[in-house]
């Protein structure tokens, strides 16, 4: 899974955008073989507690079994 996040509009205008960074990341699993799951992205100020997509990622990977290669 990847996450993205900017922590304000103005981040976003200044190059941090969330698109960027998902093709980023996309860019970097594909070059590693690695496959995409799922995407998370939050827009939110670290001022507040909490990040949504954050706490929904943390709880998918805290029931998705881990997959060990033998």
């Amino acid at each position: 899974m990847i996450y993205a996040r900017v922590s304000s509009k103005e981040q976003e205008k200044e190059g941090y955008s969330i698109p960027a960074q998902l093709n980023l990341l996309k860019d970097y699993a594909a070059a590693e073989g690695f496959t995409v799951a799922k995407e998370y992205v939050d827009v939110e100020t670290a001022k507040q507690t909490g990040r949504g997509a954050f706490g929904e990622m943390v709880t998918w990977l805290a029931g998705t079994p881990a997959s060990i290669d033998a």
